[in-house]
């Protein structure tokens, strides 16, 4: 008689386990509405405005001819073509990248204009909380080649850096203008 009670009692954990994996499933399988896009998050005036301080800025910097001006520090991306297709992860990166390596040096924070910092950070706070891709860049490699240039090179590489911002503020407005969520 006590074969019947010792199935029960071993099958009573098996089903909660069970019960368990189904509801688990079934949550995850509810379509769940996705977060504000950097589209939608990036409002135009933040970077015309960081287009025009940005524009103050290069006009501050030394006239000297110190640094190349004909080798480029930014990898070539663009947002419409499929090679070297830049997207809201790689401008998240960059983005990093540049309050890390260029915009937090000596020699820059002499020269940046009222309220820059500020946007910036409103930049790059907002880039981090609308990508969430859990899936890494192809072009990583790529974006951290750049911040070991920047590095090697010190001021003058952040004084290079600061004039292909621009570049950056235009993928950006590209990648708003174009819809890519």
């Amino acid at each position: 008689m006590s074969l019947p009670v010792v199935r029960t009692t071993a099958l009573a954990p098996l089903a909660h386990l069970i019960i368990i994996m189904v509801a688990a499933v079934a949550t995850a399988t509810v379509k769940q509405e996705p977060g504000p896009t950097c589209r939608q998050e990036i409002p135009s005036e933040l970077i015309r405005d960081l287009w025009s301080r940005n524009r103050l800025l290069i006009n501050d910097l030394p006239k000297e001819e110190n640094f190349s001006r004909r080798q480029r520090l930014l990898p070539e991306f663009c947002t419409k073509c499929p090679e070297r297709l830049i997207g809201w992860p790689e401008v998240k990166e960059l983005i990093d990248i540049y309050q890390r390596s260029v915009f937090s040096s000596d020699v820059i924070q002499k020269l940046l204009p009222l309220h820059y910092d500020d946007l910036l950070y409103r930049l790059q706070h907002t880039l981090q909380q609308c990508v969430f891709s859990a899936k890494r860049s192809k072009y990583l490699k790529l974006i951290k080649k750049l911040e070991r240039k920047i590095k090697k090179t010190r001021d003058e590489g952040a004084l290079k850096a600061v004039g292909e911002f621009t570049f950056i503020l235009r993928w950006i407005n590209e990648l708003a203008q174009h819809h890519i969520p």
